[in-house]
């Protein structure tokens, strides 16, 4: 069916550093799932021309909020989202259209809240009001797109801090008038322990940790699990956990199967479905069967949403081996729990049909429809697992995201946090030649270490205001061996805290987290 088009104009009207508008866009369905989309930025604005089959969505863009930071956020009029006009083009003021959507979500949390108890503090009052204030003038001035524009920036800007103060102050206040939850996993992966005197890891990790991860990496891992086939490295693993668990903690092995191109080895790769699957059996029954009751929780699949596909396995295929993964490990041992892990939690991949840097094959899901197809599949799993790295997203948003999960009928797991103490971006390698001055930055300014506290804080609060979220776990912990470049709690293996250790510390001392 043919149709229209649809144009956001953006009025440049800040004079701040840097892009206005990342040309990367995005729409989501009405369930909030990304959807391929003939969407693109041109010198008109923002087009969407074709929704392929999708009659109502959302838009998603990075927007730099002059004040606030250079985050994607979503753009949709209320319950009836947008839809593509049925002829012609219809052009709308994007500057307002953000400003208006988010008053708008803004105020529907708040009535939310408000009916559950919660009272707003005078802050986020203040903040609220500048922000329907600032909207209404826009309003008025909608005759001309400078002018309205301007008055929608600043609309934005305060109604964007409210977003987060206000999913804060709701989760503390939570967290404070509950008389008890279940028991609240704070975790982090384990890998310092070869990284630094083992000591000196084992007092400051258990300072601060009630929950570990220990990685199985076929390759690319601290000591590689399998570099051969059939000889797999237990030993390490095997030290680490036993000392995690003289420390008293719970430890969670991880992952049965992960498809990276990081960690899948020319072995692996160059087998047929069915060896995939006969090393796959073979595999889990050994692994989980080595451990037995000392591991409690297996993350069995990891990233198999269309993201980590070296395989190139298809949906049915990607299905059928998590089953296969979790029947055997359920085998081998009746009491584990099984996770299912799950990165890039708002698929923006969809989009750009890429699993990770290759060509897409298939029409790809989100990470939230793989769940929900397992489930519909019978799959015998425990756990959703969400990652949770700083998604240049708005705090807001992510919580948004992750209640989405709340519904599936499993408990949550955010299985990797994590954000810079340093740098421009949220990146993995050293930014020293990106002219800073010329650059926006994510969120509220370019990172530091009292920025990484505040992103962990919140992260953290929020889960732990949540019941049926169990664990949380910050991924690294020591720099300059992290996943993340500065990504860790320590400055260096000779064990220099940053605020963000501190932080979590306080939190942990705080809710009285055994």
């Amino acid at each position: 069916m043919a149709h229209g088009k649809l144009i956001f104009k953006p009025w440049l009207v800040q004079r701040g550093r840097g892009p206005h508008l990342d040309p990367f866009v995005y729409a989501t369905d009405a369930n909030g799932d990304t959807f391929h989309s003939d969407i693109r930025v041109t010198r008109e604005g923002i087009e969407i021309s074709d929704t392929e089959g999708e009659e109502r969505f959302a838009l998603n863009l990075r927007w730099n909020v002059e004040g606030y930071g250079y985050l994607f956020m979503s753009v949709d009029p209320g319950p009836e989202f947008y839809r593509l006009p049925a002829s012609g083009q219809r052009t709308l003021n994007l500057n307002f259209e953000l400003a208006a959507s988010r008053t708008r979500r803004n105020q529907q949390r708040l009535e939310k809240f408000i009916a559950a108890g919660f009272q707003p503090s005078r802050e986020l009052e203040a903040l609220l009001v500048l922000a329907s204030e600032y909207l209404e003038d826009a309003g008025r001035l909608q005759a001309d797109g400078e002018r309205c524009a301007r008055a929608s920036q600043e609309s934005l800007k305060y109604g964007l801090h409210a977003s987060d103060l206000l999913e804060i102050e709701k989760a503390r206040f939570d967290i404070s008038a509950r008389s008890s939850r279940p028991p609240f996993l704070m975790g982090c992966d384990g890998r310092g322990f070869f990284q630094m005197d083992e000591s000196l890891f084992l007092d400051l990790f258990s300072s601060l940790f009630n929950y570990a991860t220990i990685t199985h990496y076929l390759i690319g891992d601290v000591h590689n699990f399998e570099p051969e086939e059939g000889k797999k490295q237990y030993a390490e693993r095997e030290r680490l956990l036993q000392a995690l668990r003289r420390r008293g903690i719970t430890v969670e092995g991880r992952p049965l199967l992960w498809l990276h191109k990081w960690v899948t080895p020319e072995w692996l790769i160059h087998k047929s479905y069915d060896g995939v699957k006969k090393y796959l059996e073979n595999h889990v029954r050994a692994v989980v069967g080595h451990y037995g009751e000392e591991i409690s929780v297996w993350e069995v699949v990891n990233e198999l949403h269309d993201w980590a596909n070296e395989l190139e396995l298809n949906h049915d295929q990607t299905i059928e081996l998590t089953r296969l993964a979790c029947d055997v490990a359920r085998d081998a041992n009746p009491k584990v729990r099984l996770l299912i892990n799950n990165c890039c939690p708002f698929a923006q991949y969809v989009q750009m049909g890429k699993w990770c840097d290759k060509e897409a094959r298939y029409p790809q899901r989100t990470p939230h429809q793989f769940v929900r197809q397992l489930i519909e599949a019978g799959v015998d799993f425990d756990i959703a697992g969400v990652q949770m790295y700083f998604t240049k997203q708005l705090l807001a948003d992510c919580v948004l995201m992750i209640e989405r999960y709340q519904g599936l009928g499993k408990c949550v797991h955010l299985t990797e946090v994590g954000s810079p103490s340093a740098g421009m971006t949220m990146e993995f390698a050293d930014q020293e030649e990106i002219p800073w001055s010329a650059q926006p930055y994510e969120w509220r300014r370019h990172w530091d270490e009292e920025l990484q506290a505040d992103w962990l804080e919140a992260v953290f609060i929020v889960a732990n205001s949540k019941p049926w979220i169990e664990a949380a776990n910050w991924y690294d912990f020591v720099d300059p061996y992290g996943y993340l470049k500065s990504g860790g709690l320590l400055r260096s293996p000779q064990g220099e805290k940053k605020a963000a250790y501190d932080r979590f510390l306080r939190l942990k001392q705080q809710w009285q987290v055994q």
